[in-house]
């Protein structure tokens, strides 16, 4: 099958992540696929690092010159690959794949995703878009929900399909935990946890560092480590510094910056905490963790509450529901591999695989 990719994300996202990695996995399988975004973005540079072929058009553009060239190009663009499947992973210029539609020029497949926790736009036109969409994926429950609240769609033409991640790269490896350790300075009678994600408010850092300081002072537990795995975006390293300093644990904490071996370090966690107080749409590093074995305690944001053990689930501003769960949790994790990512996929546009 031939499948358009509309992935017209500035920033690698999770929604962004999702659709590449999407795109990525049914070329995996045999299928053709073209990766359609915006000029010079980390979406079409990471689609090109998988060998996808891309097309770069400024489809965000409100430009009434640029909007005839995008027509114009992606009329080209539709004569030339003639896809089976059109699935766009933002709303901007949905609608002209829309008016396609109804005009019955192109008998492709008119799929919507989304990956995004905002609410769908409410009004006439964006009802009459999205009816006209033969599917419209979900990257999780709460945003079906949504859907079928502000557009008042059925929730029969919804489907639910979670993300997933390469078991291959994403196992479990004994040497490369101990490595990671001793490169932290941890022993094995440690007890590892870790945060994995760009330093920005939203991620939640300063709620797992007071927990993590109350385990360690309030309740004596000496054992206790924390490994804050990412990079500086609203929250520099120096901030995240501050925050160890003033909660009294910089010195059982390590803050390891962008990682090439991450799968090694997320084996060298005891369990890894989502700790988010907003967003959450799709959320990766659940599932590398969890392919791992790797058990994950999680705030009660966005998709979490669906993928993760629901006794590992607490709510995102208690501290000491956090701490709690930390040390309380299912040793059990849900498996969401890329197999099952292409599976669930093909199964909502209604192809046999």
């Amino acid at each position: 099958m031939r499948f358009l990719h509309v992935v017209n994300v500035r920033w690698y996202n999770a929604t962004a992540w999702y659709a590449v990695n999407l795109s990525k996995i049914l070329k995996g399988y045999g299928h053709d696929v073209i990766v359609l975004g915006l000029p010079g973005t980390p979406p079409l540079e990471k689609a090109g690092q998988y060998s996808l072929e891309t097309v770069g058009l400024d489809l965000n553009s409100n430009d009434p010159l640029k909007v005839f060239r995008n027509i114009r190009e992606v009329n080209k663009l539709l004569k030339r690959f003639d896809p089976d499947v059109v699935n766009c992973h933002r709303g901007e210029f949905f609608w002209y794949f829309a008016f396609k539609k109804v005009r019955g020029k192109k008998s492709f497949k008119l799929i919507r995703t989304r990956g995004d926790t905002r609410e769908p736009k409410k009004g006439v036109f964006n009802n009459f878009i999205h009816s006209v969409s033969d599917r419209i994926i979900t990257s999780a429950e709460i945003i079906k929900n949504k859907y079928v609240e502000n557009l008042g769609i059925s929730p029969s033409k919804i489907s639910v399909v979670y993300g997933g991640v390469d078991g291959k790269k994403f196992v479990f490896n004994e040497k490369g935990r101990a490595r990671v350790r001793e490169e932290m300075g941890f022993g094995e009678k440690d007890y590892v946890v870790g945060i994995v994600g760009r330093f920005d408010y939203v991620k939640g850092h300063e709620n797992l560092i007071r927990a993590v300081s109350k385990l360690y002072h309030g309740q004596g537990m000496e054992s206790i480590r924390l490994v804050l795995i990412g990079y500086e975006t609203n929250l520099s390293n120096d901030d995240i510094k501050n925050l160890l300093r003033e909660n009294n644990i910089e010195e059982i904490s390590v803050i390891t910056g962008f990682r090439d071996d991450i799968a090694d370090c997320l084996s060298a966690l005891d369990v890894g905490v989502v700790a988010s107080t907003g967003s959450e749409a799709v959320c990766r590093v659940a599932f590398e963790l969890m392919a791992e074995g790797v058990p994950v305690v999680a705030s009660d944001v966005g998709v979490l509450p669906e993928i993760i053990p629901e006794e590992n689930i607490y709510s995102k501003y208690d501290i000491d529901g956090l701490a709690n769960k930390i040390i309380h949790h299912s040793e059990n994790t849900f498996l969401f591999s890329e197999e099952k990512f292409y599976e669930d996929y093909m199964k909502a546009i209604k192809v046999n695989v």
